[in-house]
């Protein structure tokens, strides 16, 4: 009788770990897979934001109608991290790091 039971048990342990094993192995494919996607996200979104650079820089004089708004917006925006660049290095070269 001991003898079945221990038979019993070490089966049962055996299948627990099987079945452990089987479900660890199926959780790490799933984290590699969402990694896999979240690379490819992060990957064709840098490919887009390539395609936009190009884009502005080609037809930053003559932009389609549907572009104008954007187009200023980029502009503007660059304007103002030039102004804001301007002042952090006139800063550095002072020492001057107050803000007004």
């Amino acid at each position: 009788m001991a003898k079945d039971f221990f038979g019993r048990l070490e089966e049962t342990i055996s299948t627990t770990g099987k079945a452990a094993a089987n479900k660890a192995r199926e959780v790490a494919d799933s984290a590699k897979r969402h990694n896999d996607i979240r690379i490819a996200k992060k990957d064709l979104d840098d490919l887009y934001r390539q395609v936009g650079k190009k884009y502005f820089k080609e037809t930053m004089d003559y932009p389609q109608a549907e572009y104008i708004d954007l187009f200023n917006l980029i502009e503007k925006l660059q304007g103002d991290i030039e102004i804001l660049q301007k002042e952090i290095d006139g800063e550095e070269e002072t020492g001057d790091t107050r803000r007004a």
